[in-house]
């Protein structure tokens, strides 16, 4: 049976959300041994699309960037949809072709439209 599936801009209308490209970032470590000193500093890792309810989302973290993201999983009140590399320009990807299966786009609806 083919699954069918509907474009997420459709989806983020429909339920008064935005669809954004934001970046997300990872903490990283380092260790200096001349001072004997570790060191933290946040880099940016890769480009996510999401479906937000906050309008000035631009970054999330990413707390394991090694591995593939979980698609359509809840992270922070965000649904990660889909990844892409950092070299990608955000210019380039079209959003209109970022789509969901109908059936995440259901439970989306039941779980966006029951805390409203």
């Amino acid at each position: 049976m083919k699954e069918e599936y509907i474009k997420a801009i459709d989806l983020a209308k429909e339920l008064n959300l935005y669809l954004k490209i934001v970046t997300a970032t990872n903490t990283f470590e380092s260790y200096n041994s001349f001072f004997n000193i570790y060191d933290q500093y946040e880099e940016a890792c890769r480009r996510i699309v999401v479906l937000t309810p906050f309008k000035d989302l631009e970054e999330v973290y990413d707390k394991d960037s090694d591995s593939k993201i979980v698609e359509n999983n809840i992270v922070d009140g965000n649904v990660w949809l889909k990844e892409f590399s950092l070299l990608v320009n955000p210019n380039t990807i079209d959003l209109y072709s970022i789509t969901i299966s109908k059936d995440e786009a259901e439970k989306l609806r039941k779980l966006f439209l029951d805390n409203k």
